[in-house]
């Protein structure tokens, strides 16, 4: 072999070794584990990544509901519970419902949802009416 094929073939692994780490270094590493303070949960109940230099949407944790109506949902599985309150519409208040829910159970179900729901007090006696916390 000449030292251009050599060298040539050193260039291919080399390119090979690289683009295979990069890929499993992205799946190792996610932009939200690097920079939780740049994520945050959309309207639509989507978890995004706003990178540095773009406003991220203001937030207090719940939704932020633009509109007079404040969508609210509550999940449970009979013992665990999942509330959302604040959020604009009724598919990002269910998605919030049920991840909090499935964050202590598997067979978590939405069981209520409500258009006027504002603050935890509001979201725990609409959608659970009278039951113990």
């Amino acid at each position: 072999m000449t030292a251009r094929m050599v060298l040539a073939y050193v260039a291919m692994a080399a390119l090979a070794l690289m683009l295979s780490g990069v890929v499993a270094a992205r799946a190792a590493v996610q932009n939200c584990s690097i920079y939780p303070e740049r994520c945050q949960y959309g309207s639509n109940g989507v978890y995004y990544f706003y990178p540095q230099g773009y406003r991220m949407p203001q937030s207090t944790g719940a939704g932020t509901a633009t509109s007079g109506q404040a969508w609210g949902c509550g999940a449970t599985d009979g013992t665990a519970r999942g509330r959302s309150w604040g959020f604009p519409n009724r598919a990002a208040a269910s998605f919030r419902a049920l991840s909090e829910c499935a964050k202590r159970s598997t067979h978590c179900h939405i069981i209520s949802c409500s258009a006027s729901v504002h603050n935890y007090d509001e979201a725990q006696a609409t959608l659970f009416g009278s039951a113990q916390r």
